[in-house]
């Protein structure tokens, strides 16, 4: 798996955390100051620093003085459940991300894997992963959004994420830096088409089943680097960093035909709603008002949620991207 560094003072906290991170396969280097951390990111950068952001260790000034050192591994700061303003502390302090406690073995296994996700993306891309400065306010996210990060296929869909706070800040870091550094991203909303309808004789655990069933092979259908999770009842979101509006609509097509062979409900279909953005090409700043310089991972949400139900409302059975919506009114 990956080399974590832990930057924790308190042994309490230290032990339950590299319970949960050594459980998982990784492997977790301990230290209990931020001299101690800064040297072993020196001698031995690891995948990922999980630091205590407040407290003795200080962690929002170690994350800083890496980054002005030019380090640039990711990092993912720990606050107490009464730190109101965790998000923005940690943007403002360089780092990727943070988690709130109470902390959970699935939030914080969960937070690191989708760093290292979007890390290798930036990788594979040649996208530096320096921090970006954080805009004036961060861009809201639609109340009703109910996501999970990445689950095994066999796991039951629907309902509150204890997930959904990191992955609602670790998205809205990824569309920051999509700005900053001017790569396309790419958000999909798929639902199964008539899922009530069509499900309605099924016992509870066939629904969740067929649920289960629909997300496995949307993870099958993406690369590693991407994300597929449940959003609510029979929806799904699929977040694709580093794909332009040519490679979604690809993606999408590719997911519409692969749902037409989940056993538990033959014969169905999907439809999914398509947004991308994709800032300007070149070092020039988009112009003010910019469709790219304004995106947000809320406006994606609801251009992706937009061009979904266009699509159904066509019949069904169909992918709809966002901007091509108009065109194909008129050509309707």
């Amino acid at each position: 798996m990956a080399f974590v560094l832990l930057a924790e003072p308190a042994a309490l906290v230290a032990g339950v955390l590299r319970r949960f991170l050594e459980g998982a396969g990784h492997e977790v280097t301990w230290v209990t100051s931020s001299d101690e951390a800064l040297r072993v990111v020196r001698e031995r950068p690891p995948a990922v620093v999980l630091a205590a952001g407040l407290g003795s260790l200080e962690g929002e000034a170690m994350c800083r003085s890496l980054r002005a050192q030019g380090l640039q591994v990711p990092m993912l700061l720990v606050y107490p459940p009464d730190e109101e303003r965790a998000d923005e502390r940690a943007a403002q302090a360089g780092a990727d991300g943070s988690l709130v406690g109470p902390l959970k073995r699935a939030t914080v296994l969960t937070c690191v894997s989708l760093l290292l996700q979007l890390e290798e993306a930036r990788r594979a891309s040649g996208v530096a992963s320096a921090p970006v400065p954080p805009p004036p306010s961060l861009a809201p996210v639609e109340p009703e959004a109910r996501r999970v990060t990445r689950p095994e296929p066999s796991a039951s869909t629907g309902g509150t994420s204890a997930d959904f706070e990191f992955l609602k800040r670790l998205m809205l870091m990824e569309v920051k830096r999509s700005r900053r550094y001017r790569y396309p991203i790419a958000l999909l909303m798929v639902e199964v088409d008539r899922f009530t309808e069509r499900s309605a004789a099924l016992s509870p655990t066939a629904r969740r089943g067929a649920l289960a069933e629909t997300l496995g092979l949307l993870v099958e259908g993406v690369r590693d680097i991407d994300v597929a999770v449940p959003f609510a009842d029979s929806r799904f979101v699929v977040f694709l960093p580093h794909t332009p509006r040519s490679g979604a609509r690809v993606v999408a097509e590719r997911l519409r035909e692969k749902l037409k062979a989940v056993q538990s409900l033959p014969a169905g279909t999907a439809s999914v709603g398509v947004a991308v953005s994709e800032p300007p090409a070149g070092n020039k700043s988009a112009p003010p008002g910019a469709t790219g310089q304004q995106v947000s991972f809320g406006g994606l949400l609801k251009d992706a949620g937009d061009a979904l139900r266009r699509a159904q409302a066509a019949g069904g059975d169909w992918v709809e991207v966002a901007s091509d919506a108009a065109s194909r009114t008129q050509d309707g």
